[in-house]
């Protein structure tokens, strides 16, 4: 009796270490933000996933504004990608993130936004109660994908939703859900250079 307790127990710590993993993983991002650390920010993000989520959202918004079907779709969907891509790629970089989590604005690759200052999607735990909520608030796709929205104390169309996946032993990023307002001025701005 006395080992299935302790096994019991022991497995008990490895299932809660295993679910607090991604939100240290993605504290310790915000940390290699924070002191601005290129190195660490690679380590902890898969920058070809995260291109992938960041085009995908920013075409998926131009193209629900058109009325398009078929082969029209198909070729906007490619044109659209290839107009993206320079914008993309310029928020596909340490810097670029840097300046995400600290503003809510990637300012050097994309320009200052003219509506006004953005919410930055900062992970700031200041108590128990919010680090739960932000806990509670987020979604498990299987054991190696989780999806946290910060900050959790704003409403649902403000928040970034960050998808940390594991890979390995290490959680890394791999898609930001961007607010509306913000993927709507990436629109605007990728509509510009395609010009």
């Amino acid at each position: 009796m006395r080992w299935t307790v302790r096994i019991s127990f022991l497995l008990f710590l490895a299932w809660a270490a295993f679910m607090a993993s991604p939100f240290v993983a993605l504290y310790d991002l915000s940390k290699a933000v924070e002191a601005g650390d290129a190195n660490r920010i690679e380590e902890r993000v898969n920058f070809h996933a995260l291109r992938t989520s960041l085009s995908r959202q920013i075409l998926g918004e131009y193209l629900e504004d058109q009325d398009l079907q078929g082969t029209e779709l198909d070729l906007a969907t490619e044109a659209g990608a290839a107009a993206l891509n320079p914008v993309v790629e310029r928020l596909v970089t340490p810097q670029a993130l840097i300046d995400l989590f600290k503003d809510g604005w990637p300012e050097r690759a994309a320009g200052r936004s003219s509506e006004g200052a953005a919410i930055a999607p900062r992970l700031d735990i200041g108590s128990l109660r919010q680090a739960w909520k932000t806990f509670l608030l987020s979604e498990s796709q299987g054991f190696r994908s989780v999806t946290i929205p910060v900050p959790v104390d704003r409403p649902k169309d403000e928040q970034f939703r960050i998808t940390m996946r594991l890979r390995y032993t290490t959680w890394r990023l791999t898609g930001i859900d961007l607010p509306a307002p913000l993927r709507e001025e990436l629109v605007k701005r990728a509509a510009v250079a395609a010009r």
